[in-house]
């Protein structure tokens, strides 16, 4: 587990809008906003995403879904 030594701490005033957009990204991906932000930074500086959304789960699993089904489909 990560120690508080391992991070920066750091104010940083943004616009009420932009809070808004982080704030309803955060509920819908299930993050608080720290760790949305921290995500959000991440995938732009050009690192590989940590965890996926749910969009990004839901998408995973029609596919692998649809994969199994047409498997299934052609042993019968």
């Amino acid at each position: 587990m990560a120690k508080q030594d391992d991070f920066f701490k750091m104010q940083v005033r943004i616009p009420m809008e932009l809070y808004e957009q982080l704030k309803e990204s955060s509920d819908e991906n299930f993050r608080s906003l720290n760790a949305e932000i921290i995500y959000l930074l991440s995938v732009c500086m050009g690192n590989k995403a940590t965890s996926a959304t749910p969009d990004e789960v839901r998408s995973i699993i029609r596919e692998e879904l649809g994969t199994a089904i047409k498997k299934s489909l052609n042993k019968v």
